[in-house]
């Protein structure tokens, strides 16, 4: 790794809602895959109107770990997270540094950072860890979720191509913090703009539109360990998210 590498932040941003069952869990994974790194990092989680224990959980970890808590205290959904994550970490950060966001569920195992940061240091501007590359794994997904997101996927890349891009909604992802700086003076406040789950397509594509490298590298994916209740109506969020592909075909992004 290069002494820039080296100096360079790791911010790991956490939407959270209701995930005190989990931080028990997560957060110890966290300490072990830093425990031997030189890498300099923060954990940003979003608190979004959580009504259980989980900012309690997190404050627990703060002298622990590099903790900080940001967020509201009612429940805006994934979209608002999403912005406010990375305009946390866009004001506060530098060019050089890297951002990851992943789920708060215990789904995605942070030891994944290693080959993502080794695909930015290689050129990417956004690596996404993939559930369709060879030597992904998924463990605790129901075959007709599995058979679901497979035909989504295929009709994403036939309305909204993305070089390098196969999975263009799972929430592991890893950016560099100067696109998002450059995305966030090209956008503005219309960065995101969508609440639920779309809206990490549509991060994608405006990233995209403006000439962002992208990556994939195999998803580990654990949803036999996630402990808390699934919050996603998938097949509303699916037909809603297939409406809006539709749309930004038709009209694009301004």
């Amino acid at each position: 790794m290069s002494a820039e590498a080296n100096a360079r932040t790791v911010w790991i941003g956490l939407p959270a809602y209701n995930e005190e069952a989990t931080i028990p869990a997560l957060f110890p994974r966290f300490k072990d895959v830093f425990a031997d790194s030189p890498a300099n990092y923060r954990i940003v989680l979003y608190n979004d109107g959580c009504t259980d224990r989980t900012v309690e959980r997190a404050h627990e970890w703060q002298g622990r770990l590099n903790v900080e808590i940001i967020g509201k205290p009612v429940n805006h959904g994934l979209g608002e997270g999403l912005r406010c994550l990375i305009e946390h970490v866009a004001t506060h950060g530098a060019a050089p540094d890297v951002m990851f966001i992943m789920d708060c569920d215990d789904t995605h195992h942070p030891r994944q950072f290693a080959p993502m940061l080794a695909a930015l240091d290689h050129g990417a501007d956004v690596v996404i860890a993939s559930r369709y590359r060879a030597g992904a794994s998924t463990a605790g997904v129901a075959p007709h979720r599995q058979f679901l997101s497979l035909g989504a996927a295929t009709l994403f890349k036939l309305l909204h191509w993305c070089h390098g891009v196969r999975d263009y909604t799972c929430g592991f992802r890893g950016y560099r913090v100067a696109l998002l700086q450059q995305a966030r003076a090209r956008y503005g406040a219309r960065l995101i703009e969508e609440r639920g789950f779309a809206c990490m397509v549509e991060l994608l594509l405006k990233l995209n539109r403006i000439g962002a490298k992208m990556a994939e590298i195999p998803l580990e994916l654990r949803y036999d360990l996630k402990q808390s209740a699934s919050k996603m109506d998938v097949g509303g969020n699916t037909t809603r998210l297939l409406r809006k592909l539709v749309t930004w075909r038709v009209r694009g992004f301004k």
